[in-house]
């Protein structure tokens, strides 16, 4: 019973340190380093490292989300991502989800509160649509979408 009770004021006082900004917003893997992830869609190993390299590529942003299934469940999610694009009228964002430890594929429709970390602040995102819209309309020319066809969740 003293083991868990510790292990209780531990989270609390990080929790605190995390929220006072003592350490900044810490995403479960940021001191992993890069991932390394298979992508069965491209057929090839992708390289995930925390941090946007270019504000108009999605890739490296981390986001923290509520989903909906496409079984109607309800689950929190992180996800370090690489890809944005549209198919059908519809906007995805494939990531390393640590949840699953894989790549995974969600519909932004299905996404709400919806929180960015970017640097150090945690930016929580008002308007999905838009905010999503904008990587996709700059990654659709260059990047495979191959991926968007079969969702992952």
């Amino acid at each position: 019973m003293a083991k868990r009770a510790q292990a209780r004021k531990h989270r609390a006082a990080r929790v605190v340190a995390l929220r006072s900004g003592d350490e900044g917003p810490e995403w479960r893997l940021a001191r992993r380093g890069p991932i390394v992830a298979h992508d069965d869609y491209l057929d090839a190993d992708v390289e995930l490292a925390l941090g946007q390299k270019e504000a108009g590529n999605i890739a490296g942003l981390v986001i923290d989300f509520r989903y909906v299934s496409r079984d109607y469940e309800v689950s929190r999610r992180s996800l370090l991502c690489c890809y944005c694009g549209r198919d059908g009228g519809k906007i995805y964002v494939r990531g390393y989800c640590p949840f699953r430890e894989a790549l995974r594929t969600f519909r932004i429709d299905r996404m709400s509160d919806v929180i960015a970390f970017v640097g150090n602040k945690e930016t929580p995102i008002d308007d999905v649509q838009s905010f999503f819209a904008a990587f996709a309309a700059g990654e659709a020319a260059d990047t495979e979408m191959a991926f968007l066809t079969e969702p992952g969740d």
